[in-house]
């Protein structure tokens, strides 16, 4: 199987969705949790929701101002996750991982 390059809309590139996705993740579980993510954790985060974005087509309810980890609870789990901080003060939270595919994946 050839693997394919993950290339991002700021030159930011690994070889194959699996190495994008172990930067992302060692991302998530390095640092404090609901503190802001900054300087180039917050560059790459901030690129990767961006280009997820693109790549799906998914319109942002705002600008996004801040990025943080924070636990995604649900019945009987807990998993940490990326959220998203709009300047009209909305959050949303998104998945590092199809972030990843879809941008691997995005037909430019």
């Amino acid at each position: 199987m050839v693997t394919k390059p993950v290339l991002f809309s700021n030159s930011m590139k690994f070889e194959k969705a699996g190495d994008a996705e172990a930067h992302f993740r060692a991302i998530l579980n390095t640092g404090e949790m609901n503190t802001y993510l900054v300087g180039a954790e917050r560059d790459a985060v901030h690129i990767l929701f961006h280009d997820y974005c693109v790549a799906t087509d998914w319109k942002m309810p705002g600008e996004p101002e801040h990025y943080y980890r924070a636990w995604n609870r649900a019945e009987g789990r807990s998993t940490k996750g990326f959220f998203v901080e709009y300047d009209n003060g909305e959050v949303d939270d998104f998945s590092y991982i199809k972030a990843v595919r879809a941008v691997a994946n995005w037909k430019r």
